[in-house]
């Protein structure tokens, strides 16, 4: 073996670097998908533990909204509104950033990075505590925060009953 030689090929360029980001970005995306057609389900955590993920119901909430059902949409999942802010105001952040870094001029965000830090605290202290209490008020009964039977644990668990419970 030559000493000269790495023993893995790395990309070179930041063309080649950028190629390898987007082929491991549609591995994850092929095998996420992949997983859903597998287990039944959108929501990898649901599928594997049976239990509902902190985002459950946020699809379900949106078509809601679509169809203008307001009400049944927060039910599903009361910070879907949040959530819908934030799906468009990071990409809207990140184009103007890119416009503005096209066009030679320095763009920085509004909030100083101590205020960026407690927002995002605070914003996943409000999906924990919304979760913890959906779990609480509605799990295993209600919809969307069902145990889901056909998940990996869901599905364990029913063998080793069967197994051990006669």
């Amino acid at each position: 073996m030559n000493p000269q030689q790495p023993t893995e090929k790395m990309p070179k360029s930041p063309e080649e670097r950028k190629r390898h980001k987007r082929s491991a970005l549609l591995v994850i995306a092929v095998f996420l998908l992949f997983i859903a057609e597998l287990f039944g389900s959108a929501c990898f955590f649901s599928s594997v533990f049976g239990i509902p993920c902190a985002g459950c119901g946020s699809t379900r909430a949106f078509t809601l909204l679509l169809e203008g059902n307001f009400k049944e949409a927060l039910r599903m999942h009361p910070l879907i509104l949040v959530s819908l802010t934030i799906l468009i105001a990071v990409p809207t952040y990140g184009l103007i950033k890119l416009i503005a870094k096209k066009r030679g001029k320095d763009f920085h965000f509004p909030l100083s990075p101590r205020a960026i830090n407690i927002l995002f605290f605070s914003l996943a202290a409000l999906y924990l505590t919304v979760y913890i209490v959906r779990m609480i008020l509605y799990f295993p009964h209600t919809e969307p925060m069902c145990f889901n039977h056909n998940s990996v644990w869901g599905r364990l668990v029913a063998l080793i009953r069967h197994l051990f419970v006669r």
